[in-house]
């Protein structure tokens, strides 16, 4: 059921907005905003600006008074639920104009250059209307052609929509999106794209399984497609950062071949998908930091913060990296000074990037910590303060 958002039309009223009067201002109808107070549905990510001016209150203040981004709204969830499953019988069973598929082309690459500047929650408000017109499409199975344009919208979308229900924590909606994603992919001849929906899907047990799982995946992205892209390049670096938890010898090896083939690619965009330096850097520091390695973690992780410091749109990563650091802190020894960082990263995040991944990479800290300095006082606060926080 919706929640209702009583504090959201309390803030309206008190900013001197009708629900007619707001409507007007923000160029909606008036029930759009009946929803948003009713919790139906949320503001579009390009409306809440305007709206957090004309209510008179800071972004973050307007993401609590529509709900953290993991009380999405149940209505979207369960429609992504109904939308993955639907896409998963039509894909294992009319005929669409080549213009309309293109404009699907274009948005489905808007939502790729999006990605890594938004945040989880509303990047799946976005992708769902999308995902929704491209499902309906392939209810019937079009000329082969426009079917394997179709399915690899649909892997692109569904494994930005795992991704996204990752980072809010959401790890059987993950597991489930990120297996609609393989099943689109393999309906065509892409290997590439084959690839990459596997490399992404390492990340999920990666951050919430075993480690072995994210190796397995790793090693089918980079067998389905043998040659040298973003998608193999990524794999392997993954490959490496889940093998340095349990077997560093053959993380070592694994991370050689992966700075080999990251020197052959000379990628340098930010978009989703695409492995450039900063990634590439943020999956070295992982490496090494599970190896123990902190020396050489250090200057990874100075030089990737150095490449991400220069582009206040880009979050997530660079937070993953200092945590890395604050395990790394953890390890040498340092309790106080790691829990002081990872509780730093946490705080310092808006409301909307402050999601599960963030907050279980911090657990990771404490459990860095020798046993004896996991009761000391910064351990026990920064303990409560990522169980009892809101995501």
């Amino acid at each position: 059921m919706p929640r209702r958002r009583p504090e959201l039309a309390e803030q309206r009223k008190a900013a001197g907005f009708t629900q007619a009067s707001l409507a007007a201002a923000m160029g909606v109808d008036r029930g759009t905003v009946r929803r948003w107070e009713a919790g139906e549905n949320n503001p579009l990510p390009h409306e809440r600006p305007r709206l957090a001016e004309r209510l008179r209150v800071t972004p973050d203040r307007l993401a609590a008074l529509l709900g953290s981004p993991s009380d999405t709204p149940a209505t979207l969830l369960d429609e992504l639920d109904r939308t993955r499953r639907r896409i998963d019988d039509t894909l294992s069973t009319g005929t669409v104009t080549r213009s309309r598929v293109a404009l699907i082309d274009e948005r489905v690459a808007e939502h790729i250059a999006l990605y890594t500047r938004t945040a989880p929650a509303e990047m799946l408000e976005s992708m769902v209307s999308d995902l929704l017109e491209v499902e309906g499409l392939t209810a019937v199975r079009q000329p082969t052609l426009l079917q394997g344009r179709l399915s690899e919208a649909l892997a692109v979308l569904a494994s930005l929509t795992a991704d996204a229900c990752m980072k809010l924590g959401d790890v059987r909606r993950s597991a489930h999106w990120h297996g609609s994603a393989r099943l689109a992919a393999d309906d065509t001849e892409n290997t590439r794209l084959q690839a990459m929906v596997r490399a992404q899907a390492a990340m999920l047990p990666y951050y919430y399984g075993a480690a072995q799982d994210a190796v397995k995946l790793a090693r089918e992205a980079q067998a389905v497609h043998g040659e040298v892209c973003d998608a193999t390049a990524l794999a392997c670096a993954a490959e490496a950062r889940a093998l340095a938890r349990y077997d560093p010898t053959a993380a070592e090896e694994a991370r050689r071949r992966a700075e080999v083939m990251f020197d052959r690619l000379g990628t340098t965009s930010d978009d989703a998908f695409r492995f450039n330096r900063k990634r590439y850097l943020l999956y070295m520091s992982g490496v090494l930091t599970n190896m123990g390695d902190i020396a050489n973690a250090q200057p990874v992780q100075d030089e990737a913060l150095r490449l991400y410091g220069g582009d206040s749109g880009l979050v997530i990563d660079p937070a993953l990296i200092r945590l890395d650091q604050a395990v790394g802190l953890a390890v040498a020894g340092d309790a106080t000074v790691a829990c002081d960082l990872a509780w730093s990263v946490a705080d310092e995040l808006c409301a909307e990037h402050r999601t599960r991944i963030v907050l279980t990479r911090a657990g990771d800290v404490l459990r860095a910590l020798p046993a004896p300095s996991q009761s000391l006082p910064r351990a026990v606060e920064l303990h409560a303060a990522i169980t009892t926080r809101p995501q």
